[in-house]
């Protein structure tokens, strides 16, 4: 069975991935998420695609400081788009290495969709963009950041051997010695 949290025992010293936010009364800006090293899988397009959706989240920040409503909503419908997009990749990546853990990824990428685009609905429904902008960044921020570090290190090894054997690796080292 796929699941989205690991049990106690494996969460001690880790946010949970999943959790509810709550942001009345909280100052959900406090706190900065930024691209940093520890966030490095050592797959360079992976890597590239993790920075930008660090980037979206810093838009989100800029945008609400600015109270922009038009630029917070534009933001938030790319942010998703980018990430739903990028989880396809990624399990594309997967597929192609044979990673055994595929299903059970990809219905952590599931229920990140599932979020993701319950917050899409939330601004079609007229709902205060910058709550939702609030909430978007801390919610798919801290999600991010403990996917990142948890789930997606574990394929590391599988798509990085598939890569460095794969035909491109072999190009690369015949034509660029």
């Amino acid at each position: 069975m796929a699941r989205d949290q690991p049990s106690p025992q494996e969460n001690q010293g880790r946010t949970p991935a999943r959790f509810n936010v709550h942001t009345r009364g909280i100052d959900t800006m406090s706190f900065v998420i930024t691209w940093t090293a520890e966030f490095e899988t050592g797959i360079d397009i992976i890597d590239e695609q993790h920075k930008r959706i660090f980037e979206y989240l810093e838009e989100i920040d800029h945008a609400i400081k600015t109270r922009n409503a038009d630029e917070v909503e534009h933001v938030i419908k790319s942010l998703i788009d980018y990430s739903i997009s990028h989880n396809t990749f990624e399990e594309s990546l997967m597929k192609k290495a044979g990673y055994p853990m595929l299903e059970a990824h990809h219905q952590v990428h599931e229920a990140f969709k599932t979020r993701a685009n319950a917050y899409a609905d939330h601004l079609a429904k007229g709902d205060d963009p910058f709550r939702v902008a609030r909430e978007v960044r801390t919610d798919i921020g801290l999600w991010l950041t403990n996917h990142i570090k948890r789930d997606d290190k574990h394929y590391v090894s599988f798509v990085k051997h598939n890569i460095e054997g794969g035909f491109v690796a072999r190009m690369l080292g015949k034509f660029f010695r």
